[in-house]
């Protein structure tokens, strides 16, 4: 008889949390079926505006980012919300947390610091190639907490947003247009005018340097055993690894054709009778 009277009790305790079981388990379906759909219709709403606007590729990349973070702890809130859990309860659990875990984080809060500074400051876009604290390469995308580079010989480098924003940037590809230095030497017998008037010719000649840009060609310094000329020409930054490598391997042929001779270490032994 106890049995019975007890299973009637846990029969309507059920009766009566059915519904709110079925409540909740429905908002609980709801949240997981529109979570996909809604991040990716937010994703694709808020890129398309960014384009429209014309934001930097890396900026756009790391506000997706963000939005992408925000829709996830909208969801977590939510579903602790359906579960019964105070909100205001989890959250001052969260902050007291949180600024625990702030402490032993700093390092990882100072690159996202880092990484918005670097965004808002704009001191390199995506495709710019880059050298910090002798690190180079190309800049590829900017998280929250780093920033990936390829190197020219294709390594990735993962660099922490807080020590690019605090290191010296040297942004090697900004302007459009760069200056590729050179020093060319040839022996004392040399007669310096027609070094000059060979070596004005040859850059005169080549396709990828600027000729509407200043072309330098000067004898810089008499050397203990050489006369040193320094040229300074102009090229667009796509032609700049052309024209270093290029031009000293003209020269030499074009030195060699004149009979120019270019000074090496050497040892001049004399013989006493």
């Amino acid at each position: 008889m106890d049995y019975l009277v007890k299973f009637g009790k846990d029969l309507k305790i059920l009766e009566m949390l059915t519904p709110l079981i079925l409540e909740k388990g429905f908002y609980l379906l709801v949240l997981y079926l529109s979570y996909k759909p809604l991040k990716i219709l937010t994703t694709k709403f808020f890129h398309k505006i960014l384009e429209l606007k014309k934001i930097d590729l890396l900026l756009n990349e790391f506000l997706i980012t963000l939005i992408e973070s925000i829709i996830i702890i909208f969801y977590v809130l939510n579903i602790v919300h359906v579960l019964g859990v105070e909100t205001t309860t989890l959250l001052t659990m969260i902050g007291s947390i949180g600024i625990g875990v702030g402490l032993a984080l700093k390092g990882s809060l100072s690159d996202l610091a880092g990484g918005i500074q670097i965004l808002v400051s704009k001191y390199f876009v995506k495709g710019n190639f880059i050298n910090v604290a002798g690190i180079e390469g190309t800049v590829q995308k900017i998280t929250l907490l780093y920033t990936v580079l390829h190197t020219p010989d294709n390594k990735v480098i993962i660099v922490p947003n807080g020590k690019l924003s605090s290191g010296v940037i040297i942004n090697v590809t900004a302007n459009d247009v760069r200056r590729i230095d050179f020093v060319f030497s040839t022996s004392y017998e040399t007669n310096a005018k027609k070094v000059r008037e060979i070596l004005f010719d040859i850059v005169s000649s080549y396709p990828y340097i600027l000729q509407d840009k200043e072309i330098f060609i000067k004898l810089s310094k008499l050397n203990s055993s050489s006369l040193d000329f320094t040229v300074r020409v102009w090229g667009k930054k796509e032609n700049y690894r052309d024209i270093l490598f290029d031009l000293p391997e003209i020269v030499k042929n074009r030195f060699d054709e004149e009979g120019i001779e270019i000074p090496y270490n050497k040892l001049d032994i004399y013989q006493r009778n």
